[in-house]
């Protein structure tokens, strides 16, 4: 089956504590390689999250951002440094009766000492609160993209098959003119065998070079491993699972055997039905690095 690798989906869910968004977005990639952006406060399922989508999506670069809400609390807490501000406090007030300055600190005064003070992402992937908000944003998203692959994929399998039938008729084409031509090629050979006999060359040696020729330019083997290419390309978009890199080795394979042809037909006409089929080959190989 043929599906796309490139696309876009987002997955929103809420629960009692939080609201979830994951936004999923693939590109073109020879191997599977999934990168999750979530931030510290859900870094606990960063592996979790990336196990999932890895066993929805089996090709592409895919990227994952996930963003959890908690309704009430806030995603950062306020952390002070109490040591630290018990030490500020001492040498504040040893300072002001050392240098003789009166004064007492104000709350104002401790607020402003920033080093006494951090703040940070709470941990929201403690227990499965977190992971019970989230996952249904992110089987939604997964969903989404699940379709839209498909919906794709349906378009590539239109146009792919579109050249696909060209370039059978191509191949059809080349076999009859291939028959042709290899009849006229003997008949020009022994023609010239003729003209050569009055120079006293062995008869029977230039009919064995003769026969030798023909069957080199002979492209029957080349065009029936060539539709043999073309039944397993269809056996394989027919079937389930991911196929792209598969589809991507037949099309190598069908690229050499018409290079083949090429160069054993000398035909003009033969010539231009190769170019043609190299040229729907390519624009396939184009498509081909979009599937799956």
């Amino acid at each position: 089956m043929i599906r796309s690798m490139t696309g876009f989906a987002r997955g929103q869910s809420e629960s009692k504590s939080y609201l979830a968004e994951v936004e999923l977005r693939s590109v073109n990639h020879r191997y599977q390689d999934v990168r999750v952006r979530v931030p510290s406060s859900l870094a606990r399922l960063e592996n979790k999250i990336r196990k999932e989508v890895s066993s929805r999506v089996k090709r592409g670069k895919v990227d994952i951002s996930v963003r959890l809400k908690p309704r009430e609390d806030s995603t950062h807490q306020l952390e002070l440094d109490r040591p630290l501000m018990e030490d500020f406090v001492k040498v504040s007030r040893d300072l002001g009766r050392e240098l003789g300055v009166a004064g007492e600190l104000s709350l104002s005064d401790l607020v402003g000492f920033q080093p006494g003070f951090s703040v940070n992402e709470r941990d929201l992937s403690r227990g499965d609160g977190a992971w019970q908000a989230l996952e249904p944003a992110l089987q939604q998203a997964l969903d989404e993209y699940d379709r839209m692959s498909r919906t794709e994929g349906e378009e590539l399998t239109a146009d792919i098959d579109g050249r696909i039938h060209i370039i059978v008729e191509h191949i059809d084409a080349i076999e009859r003119l291939s028959a042709s031509s290899k009849e006229k090629k003997r008949r020009e050979i022994l023609d010239r065998i003729e003209v050569l006999n009055g120079a006293g060359i062995d008869p029977s040696a230039l009919a064995i070079e003769v026969a030798r020729l023909v069957e080199r330019s002979d492209i029957a083997e080349e065009i029936t491993r060539f539709r043999s290419h073309i039944a397993l390309w269809l056996e394989t978009v027919a079937g389930e699972g991911p196929c792209g890199k598969k589809l991507d080795f037949i099309i190598q394979e069908m690229n050499r055997e018409v290079n083949t042809i090429g160069s054993k037909c000398q035909d003009a006409t033969i010539t231009e039905s190769v170019i043609a089929t190299k040229s729907e080959l390519e624009r396939i190989r184009e498509q081909v690095q979009n599937i799956e």
